[in-house]
């Protein structure tokens, strides 16, 4: 563990890197006989914050995502798994942002495409393949006017 939080505060990566290196090596120490899941998330967490992020946010529909990752890590690979945490910071702060409303607020893309010229399965289709930032809430995608207007000027 003292190896751990050394190479942790020594890291020069980017602190989402960080976060999935520090989250990945706690579960792999395995320090406790239950629970190291659960403490690896809330360590990940509270590096996030005290580097000035959101917390990572891990969907219940996403779990098996989650768990295929870290077994992408586990054998050798630790991109995956960077980048899932990655998407997961991205949700967090789509869903932070949305509660400013106006034009970041989260609604469903079946209220979004009154603003486009794009059909909800298109819009769907597009969040599904990570093209269009969206997030899964209650099974339904949601995004926001500048998300998709966004989209529109690339």
């Amino acid at each position: 563990m003292d190896g751990l939080i050394r190479e942790v505060a020594e890291s020069r990566m980017h602190p989402i890197g960080t976060t999935a290196f520090l989250h990945h090596r706690f579960v792999e120490i395995h320090p406790f006989t239950d629970g190291n899941g659960r403490v690896a998330r809330l360590l990940a967490n509270l590096y996030m914050i005290a580097k000035d992020y959101p917390p990572v946010v891990i969907r219940t529909e996403d779990r098996g995502k989650y768990y295929k990752c870290l077994r992408s890590a586990d054998a050798g690979d630790p991109v995956p798994f960077a980048s899932f945490i990655a998407k997961s910071v991205d949700n967090s702060l789509t869903l932070y942002l949305s509660i400013f409303g106006g034009v970041d607020e989260l609604v469903p893309l079946k209220e979004l495409v009154r603003w486009v010229p794009y059909s909800q399965e298109y819009l769907s289709l597009l969040a599904r393949r990570d093209s269009l930032d969206a997030v899964k809430i209650g099974g339904v995608w949601h995004s926001s006017r500048r998300v998709v207007e966004r989209y529109l000027g690339t």
